[in-house]
Order: C-alpha cells, then structure tokens, then sequence
C-alpha cells in the first residue's frame, strides 16, 4: 500500500506514484513524440514534437493526481480521511485510507474524483474549441498554439476516459463505492453494501469478459484480450472483497487484546540474519520480534524485512540493518477494536504492531497472532453451524423406495380417525354397532 515514490504532502495526506509511472511516462512521452516530430504541416519539427509528447504525458499524470487529489480533499472535509494516497494509472489506493462513517461520506467521496475529471475534460474541450474558432482549418496556426490545442485535446479525451472508467460499478474504481454507499442506504448496514458491491461487481466482470470474447471473434485478437483480462481483474477483486467480509464477520467484536503474541521474540541488534531466519522465526510465518540492546527497544523485525535481503547476504546483515526503527512502527491498545488494527497493520506493511501504553510495550500484534484468532474462530463457527447446515441439508430420512413387485402398504385414513374401543374389545362389536 506505502509503496511507491513520495511527491509531498497535500491536505495532510502523503502523495506517492506507483513506479509503474516511470513506463507509463516513456511510453506516452515516445508514442506521441514519434507522431508529432513529422508533422511539419503544422510547423512541427522534432524540438516541438517530443516537447509537446512530454507536456502531454506530465499533464496526464497531473489529471489523476487531481482526480485523486478530489477523494483526498472530500474525505478530509468529512473527517475520514487517510494519510497516504499512492497514484495508479486510473486512479489511487484510497479505498483502504478513507473509512466513511456513514453512507453518505462514502457517496461524497466516491464522486470526487469523476466529477473533477468530467470538469477538467470541460475546460480543455472548451480551450479546443476556441482554438478551432480561431484559427479553424488555416495553416499559418503558430507551433506554439498548435502545440497547446494538441495536449487541451488530449487531456479532454483522457479525463473523459478517466470519469467513465472510474465510474464502472466494480472494485476498485470509484463506481464500485458509489453502489456499495446507494445500498448501504437502503439496507441500512454496511456489510451488506458490500455484499452487493461485491455482486455487481462480479458480473460487471463477466459482462466485459463476455464483450471482450465477441470483440477477439468480430474486431481485433489485442483489444479483445484487454478487455477479457480487465473483466477478470473485477472478478477477481470482488471476490477478494467477499472473503474480506468474510473475514470481517469473523472477528466482530474482537480487540487487539484478544489477538496478542504475548511473548515476541526479543533479540539483540547483532544477531545476522541467518541466525535469527534459522533459530527465531522457523514456522512463525508472519511473525515478528523486537529488538533490543539491553533494556532499550530499537525496533521491530519481521518476515518482511527478511525477505527484502537476498538470502546470500544473511551471514552479513545484523538485525539493526534490516530492522525498522521504532519510530516508524504503529502503535495499538489492548482494547482498540481488532479490525482496524489489521486495517493499520495492512497499510503499514509490517508484519507486526507494537502494544502497549506510553512507551511500555506489553506484548505484539502479529499477522501470525491474529491468523491464529482467525482460524480458531473458523473452527468454532464450523462447529456451531455445522449441525444446524446439516438437518437443514437433510432434514429427515427419506424411506428407501420398495423393490419391484411387493406390496404396497396401506394408505393412511382419510378425515378424523375413530377413538379406539375399551381394552378387550373386537372388531365384530364396531360392526355391529356401525350397522345399528
């Protein structure tokens, strides 16, 4: 989630850009330079061309920051907003920073950003069309304006392209939180906002796949595969959102106190990597110890920070190189609810959370601790629900069908059965009574 390079900050919230920014930018800066550097018709030599490509791919850019920069802003005003906000092609990971209150936080903060885009592509379609009034079809247009009319041109087309993809109804574009806030609305809770986000976002996934198999049969094999793989990307994410609601359903009403590894490893800061791989962490996946030299506490070591080294270097890393300083690690009470711990945990990418008061630490919130929570609760879920799914599967026995051939057996009485006779009596006193 943290990851990416840092830009600054903005509303009190840190802005970062994915490093797939960095093939992104070349590849639009080439695309267009190599278009514009031969179109003399215009003026254009090869200096006008690539600096207007370049114009065009930073002001590309500076649309998604804007169209995120709107969730930022919105979720600020309401009081919900995150601290960090990392920049992606079609907008940025701030489903995980912003936790709405209420539905309609959610609502405000989900429309943001297309609006924002939809008024950016309003501006810039403006621009081009003044420029078109101006000088029309003529060819004495100056480089400079016809440098200027070219990006206003394509940044309306991208904002417009930006609004629209941001408001399809599937995880995580911001159409998905639109339909989770509107039920959310409706139903009144929250958990069932995302149940039919989650729903709808799953076959908007099979739509566009579906579309992307007529588009690879009809038009194109590359347009076609796109929209096939971006259909099984909503697929994929919806579902991962049903088994995060899973999972938050599972730990309702627990606290971090209820998830502790109350007795974390503490080792010394130099002790190598392949010592503390070997002798601390073995099994203890998404585990965690502090360090400490003496009685001071230095940081915290996970498997994150293991992995990050290549195993040849172990020998030569001492903890106190690999580990994070305690500045840097999150803090959490015992009665904070477990949920968002995890929430923070998540966003911190660490593999623990130090808990305590002050500057005592009592014990550790690990991704292990809180999996072995997790998984017992599972269990005892299992066990309660288990014998209820099972007579509602099978209800009662069901009588074996007879075999060919033998008899059928009586069928039961129609209407009110008689009160049977005293004790000693027969058949033939019924008869004869019945016939008098």
């Amino acid at each position: 989630m943290n990851s990416g390079v840092p830009l600054g900050r903005v509303f009190g919230t840190e802005i970062r850009a994915h490093w797939t920014w960095i093939f992104l930018l070349a590849l639009i800066t080439v695309v267009f330079g190599e278009e514009l550097a031969v179109q003399t018709n215009v003026g254009f030599d090869a200096l006008w061309g690539w600096g207007t490509a370049i114009a065009a791919a930073a002001l590309i850019f500076a649309s998604v920051t804007f169209h995120e920069l709107a969730h930022v802003w919105i979720a600020r005003r309401n009081g919900i907003g995150g601290n960090v906000v990392v920049i992606q092609m079609l907008g940025g990971s701030y489903v995980m920073e912003v936790r709405p209150r209420a539905w309609g936080q959610e609502l405000r903060v989900a429309l943001a950003g297309p609006v924002v885009s939809l008024v950016l592509m309003t501006v810039f379609g403006v621009f081009v069309g003044l420029v078109e009034l101006g000088w029309g079809s003529s060819n004495d247009v100056p480089p400079a304006v016809a440098a200027v009319s070219f990006v206003a041109q394509v940044l309306a087309l991208f904002n417009f392209f930006l609004a629209v993809v941001n408001l399809i109804p599937g995880y995580p574009m911001d159409g998905a939180r639109i339909v989770h806030s509107l039920a959310w609305a409706r139903s009144g809770r929250d958990d069932v906002g995302t149940t039919v986000a989650s729903r709808v976002g799953r076959m908007v996934g099979f739509g566009i796949m579906a579309l992307g198999a007529v588009v690879v049969a009809v038009v194109d094999l590359w347009p076609g595969l796109a929209l096939m793989i971006a259909g099984w990307l909503f697929v994929g994410s919806s579902r991962i959102l049903e088994r995060r609601l899973m999972l938050q359903k599972l730990i309702v009403g627990a606290h971090v106190s209820d998830a502790l590894d109350s007795e974390p490893a503490r080792i010394p800061p130099q002790l190598t990597l392949d010592v503390f791989a070997g002798e601390y962490m073995g099994e203890r996946l998404g585990g965690a110890a502090l360090v400490e030299r003496g009685e001071e506490l230095l940081g915290l070591i996970g498997t994150a920070q293991i992995r990050r080294i290549p195993r040849r270097n172990w020998p030569l890393t001492r903890t106190e190189q690999a580990m994070v300083p305690l500045t840097k690690v999150p803090w959490a009470s015992g009665d904070t609810d477990l949920w968002s711990a995890l929430e923070t945990l998540e966003r911190s990418g660490l593999d623990g959370l130090l808990v305590g008061t002050g500057e005592h630490v009592s014990a550790l919130l690990t991704r292990r601790s809180a999996a072995q929570l997790i998984h017992e609760r599972a269990e005892q879920q299992a066990r309660t629900l288990g014998p209820l799914l099972q007579a509602r599967r099978f209800p009662g026995r069901r009588t074996p069908p007879a075999p060919p051939g033998a008899p059928r057996p009586p069928a039961p009485p129609v209407g009110p059965v008689p009160p049977a006779g005293p004790e000693g009596s027969d058949d033939n006193t019924s008869d004869d009574t019945d016939d008098q």
